[in-house]
């Protein structure tokens, strides 16, 4: 009777660790700006990025200033995906999009201190509408490349 129960247990855990080996999750983010409608703090390093492979597909979760607010969820088909950036590029090319919000860009000391931890987004919603998604994170030289391979699109860089 252990026996069986051990096994059936050890069959439940391989069978949901292949559902999720494809899977990549990031959550030390923040969402800084762009055309979603979330009040997000300055100092909440808590949005989540999870890239799914079948279907493909993008599923941000941005958490409010508050928390007495619902976090919002953001689904973006692979396919609905316009471009990729990275650094000041990220930031133009969110800015670039009719609504988008962005704050203040503190004023770089000389070119010497620079954030270049910006990822930007810019994909059509539903109604053939651009919208954009500006996240801040050290995490960027990982979420570049996997957000690369699953839209086939080309990541563009600050020069």
């Amino acid at each position: 009777m252990r026996r069986a129960v051990t096994s059936i247990l050890m069959a439940m855990l391989v069978a949901l660790s292949g559902d999720c080996a494809d899977r990549a999750v990031w959550s030390r983010i923040r969402y800084s700006g762009g055309t979603i409608p979330v009040k997000a703090s300055p100092y909440d390093w808590n949005t989540t990025l999870t890239v799914i492979p079948q279907p493909p597909s993008i599923v941000i979760v941005i958490a409010p200033a508050s928390v007495f607010m619902a976090r919002r969820t953001v689904r973006i088909a692979a396919d609905r995906i316009i471009s990729l950036s990275s650094g000041a590029a990220a930031w133009r090319h969110v800015g670039a999009v009719a609504g988008a919000v962005l704050p203040a860009k503190p004023p770089a000391l000389f070119g010497l201190l620079q954030d270049n931890g910006y990822v930007g987004i810019v994909f059509h919603n539903g109604a053939d509408k651009p919208e954009s998604i500006l996240l801040d994170t050290p995490l960027g030289w990982q979420i570049l490349p996997a957000l690369k391979r699953l839209t086939g699109k080309s990541v563009e860089d600050s020069p």
